[in-house]
């Protein structure tokens, strides 16, 4: 993710519609920063406070309470001229697109560009032509609206959008109208333009098959964020239930009542397919969802530890009981390395064996150090912290690393001390990661540390 600062930051904002007894709160006690470049889904049910929320960062209607900075400028109690100045810097993608059927495709998208009248005719006209080429629509400069497909509407409001070179892109489910590969296409291609620009884009969608190209998702339920993953659980126990309802034993006993012999076979045969369908579908997806979950949480954990005990890096080694070795993904210039080593060499199979903390001044100097992993990353080990770590029965299954202690100073056994009670607070999730990889088919690798 792609930031630079922040574009957005909320506390404490309220919204309301209406006064007396007819007033409705619609947002209560909102508190999010997103940050420049960063691409956030925003999502909920009907009627809880997305586009209301969308349109108070758009500058589009005046904030009332609590605190709203959009682009270092804050928006509550903000003079009109203000939002005003906001706007210029934000494109707007709307859930139609909302485009001049009088106007060609070229017209629509230079409309942007008339709030800043700094720019000269030809400069319009080579951005405008510069962004229809980019979002794969240089051959329809001159096409009206009632010429082109759904997506491509969709499209061409894209590129009106980021054609003034915005800081920040807001749709309003920008997928609604469109076909499932249609409206993929846009996501991905604002995705792709957003990373170019590095623009932050906030947009709001029903549409789940889109949720991928998110850097973060925002629930909203009644005013309030929520978890996503609470939000999910709680859709999930919903749909489940009206499945449950639906298929009540009472319904299928009067349906199976006076059916055939042979109808019957064939009924069963069905639901056995459509039951194996649906276990194979559910599993893939949570186990897709969860790992990459556990994945994005690690190293961000992983990251974080390294920078508060001040070490230079940090890796963890976990243990695959079942083939007798330990694993590890490390991050070089080519990308993430796999490696595997039997669990009873090195350092860490030493901690594995032992369940004790090592603490290695000098790596080179210890008979059990191997550098190939040095050798493969370009990294220069000098001192290690190896810390077993344990899961809820006390049992040994992986071994987290610290390296290098910045500075040229040596690891302590108060830098120790704090290693383990950080690492003891993500066992469970490193418990459950390390689950996640156990049976994968692995190629093997020399040796290391």
């Amino acid at each position: 993710m792609p930031t630079n600062g922040t574009s957005i930051r909320i506390e404490e904002l309220h919204h309301h519609y209406g006064k007396g007894a007819l007033r409705r709160q619609v947002l209560q006690e909102i508190d999010l920063e997103i940050g420049t470049g960063e691409i956030v889904i925003l999502t909920g049910p009907s009627g809880s406070g997305k586009t209301t929320l969308l349109t108070l960062i758009g500058a589009l209607r005046s904030a009332q309470q609590g605190s709203l900075t959009v682009l270092d400028v804050e928006l509550c109690g903000a003079s009109a001229s203000a939002l005003v100045e906001v706007r210029k810097h934000i494109g707007y993608v709307f859930q139609h697109h909302n485009l001049l059927e009088a106007l060609s495709a070229g017209q629509n998208v230079r409309l942007a560009l008339e709030l800043h009248p700094d720019l000269g005719r030809k400069e319009m006209e080579r951005r405008t032509h510069a962004m229809l080429e980019a979002v794969g629509l240089g051959d329809k400069v001159h096409s009206r609206p009632g010429e082109l497909s759904g997506g491509q509407k969709q499209r061409v409001a894209i590129a009106r959008a980021l054609v003034a070179g915005p800081r920040m892109v807001l749709a309003d489910e920008p997928t609604s109208s469109l076909d499932r590969k249609s409206g993929r296409d846009v996501v991905k291609l604002m995705q792709r333009l957003a990373r170019e620009q590095n623009v932050t884009v906030v947009l709001v969608t029903h549409d789940n098959r889109i949720l991928d190209v998110a850097d973060r998702i925002v629930h909203l339920e009644d005013g309030r964020l929520r978890s996503f993953a609470d939000a999910v659980t709680s859709d999930t126990e919903r749909m489940m239930g009206l499945l449950a309802w639906h298929n009540r034993s009472g319904s299928l006993l009067r349906q199976l009542g006076e059916m055939p012999t042979d109808a019957f076979r064939h009924m069963l045969s069905e639901v056995t397919r459509e039951a194996e369908e649906f276990v194979r579908a559910t599993e893939a997806s949570t186990r897709d969802a969860f790992e990459s979950m556990l994945e994005q949480a690690l190293e961000a954990f992983t990251h974080k530890i390294v920078d508060v005990l001040g070490a230079e890096q940090g890796s963890l080694m976990l243990l695959d009981a079942e083939r007798g070795e330990l694993w590890s993904k490390v991050t070089t210039d080519e990308g993430a390395v796999e490696f595997r080593i039997p669990s009873d060499s090195g350092i860490a199979g030493a901690v594995v064996m032992s369940g004790a903390t090592e603490i290695i001044p000098d790596a080179h100097a210890d008979p059990r150090f191997n550098p190939a992993v040095d050798q493969e990353t370009g990294f220069r080990t000098r001192s290690i912290i190896a810390v077993p770590l344990r899961d809820a029965k006390g049992e040994v299954f992986g071994v987290a690393e610290l390296l290098n202690k910045k500075d040229a100073d040596v690891f302590e056994p108060a830098d120790a001390q704090r290693f383990e009670e950080l690492t003891s607070s993500m066992a469970v999730i490193l418990s459950s990661w390390n689950q996640l990889h156990l049976h994968q088919p692995v190629t093997a690798v020399e040796e290391t540390s």
